[in-house]
């Protein structure tokens, strides 16, 4: 039986999800609720929890730092988050601390609560080795390489080859990433951990155009016909819109780019300087590939990471402003609030104290 923990800050919602999910036909069993995280390590001190579903934005103390605080003193909870709305910003830190799923409250209707939960079920199993697996596992570990695992060193070697996109265009890199895959059985933290940050960033990159949205894989067997999928839809993506696959890769390159030197003083011209192609022309092919301009797409991309500094850490705004780019707070204040509807601090503070789920 897994034992179930269900954190929010509305009793509504912790009551709604507590009656109204199948728990029993997946052998499951709620054994506790939380207002916030504070209450949560409380319960957990004195009861068995293999499961916990967390809010993100709670008073007192946020999802987020509940989950710090999980991984820390129980890293074997499995933790899926709640959020009222898909904040790929919020997501994306909550899968970084190894959540294995996330939930959206919106989306939760009566007929899809045993597909949330059979979702939930299958990754706790696929997240947990087989006495087979735990076997080979100990023989390859006395011989001192990895069955379940590799070093962290390769994991990012992984995120670097992924977050390039090179391999949408170089079919030898593709190749070796797959070949690479598929020599490892990960467990499920480390897996969904690696591609979390690329699924957001993909995201990110195309979020004007629906079609290219992206969603994790159901599990680890998958990925490599995940990838494929994907890596064949930017390849017709970028087709359709009649531009070469050289030019194509330039565009992905001038992403891959950006998004590694947020915090420095980064133009179109410098960048299409970077991937040999005329500033006029690189900015067309952006815009026809990216669906914005560079400018905007600059401009979002800089205020979404503060939005994740924002939340994640207690730096200063001055500090966050510096770290994405803007030298002057004043101004990085005023996009910031032109983008959001709030300045910085309102928007920490809002989502501290739970406003902003």
């Amino acid at each position: 039986m897994t034992n179930v923990l269900v954190v929010d800050d509305d009793r509504l919602v912790r009551k709604g999800i507590i009656s109204a999910m199948p728990w029993r036909d997946f052998d499951m069993e709620v054994v506790g609720e939380a207002a916030n995280g504070t209450k949560a390590l409380e319960f957990l001190e004195s009861h068995e929890v293999d499961l916990l579903l967390t809010d993100l934005a709670m008073p007192v103390m946020t999802g987020i730092e509940l989950m710090r605080e999980v991984r820390e003193r129980y890293p074997h909870i499995h933790i899926v988050i709640l959020t009222m709305h898909q904040d790929f910003e919020y997501i994306q830190e909550a899968l970084r601390l190894g959540a294995i799923d996330y939930i959206a409250k919106v989306q939760l209707e009566q007929e899809k609560f045993d597909k949330v939960l059979e979702r939930i079920a299958s990754r706790i199993r696929t997240s947990q080795p087989t006495v087979k697996d735990r076997e080979i596992a100990k023989v390859t570990d006395e011989n001192g390489s990895f069955y379940n695992d590799v070093s962290e060193e390769t994991l990012n070697q992984w995120k670097k080859a992924l977050k390039s996109f090179e391999w949408i265009q170089n079919e030898a890199l593709f190749r070796t990433i797959l070949e690479e895959w598929n020599a490892v059985r990960l467990p499920q933290t480390k897996w969904v951990t690696l591609l979390a940050e690329w699924v957001y960033d993909w995201n990110r990159v195309f979020e004007s155009d629906k079609s290219m949205i992206i969603k994790l894989p159901a599990n680890g067997e998958e990925i490599g016909q995940w990838l494929t999928r994907i890596r064949q839809d930017i390849r017709d993506h970028i087709r359709k819109r009649n531009v070469s696959p050289e030019v194509g890769a330039a565009v992905m390159k001038a992403i891959d780019f950006m998004q590694n030197e947020l915090n420095q003083q980064v133009t179109a011209a410098d960048i299409a300087s970077r991937v040999g192609i005329s500033r006029s022309y690189f900015s067309q092919c952006f815009k026809d590939i990216v669906g914005i301009t560079f400018n905007d797409y600059l401009r979002k991309i800089r205020i979404e990471k503060a939005k994740t500094y924002l939340i994640g850490t207690g730096k200063t705004v001055q500090w966050i402003a510096e770290n994405t780019g803007y030298m002057d707070e004043r101004y990085f204040s005023r996009i910031f609030r032109d983008q959001t509807g709030s300045l910085p601090s309102e928007f920490r503070k809002s989502f501290r104290d739970g406003g902003s789920r």
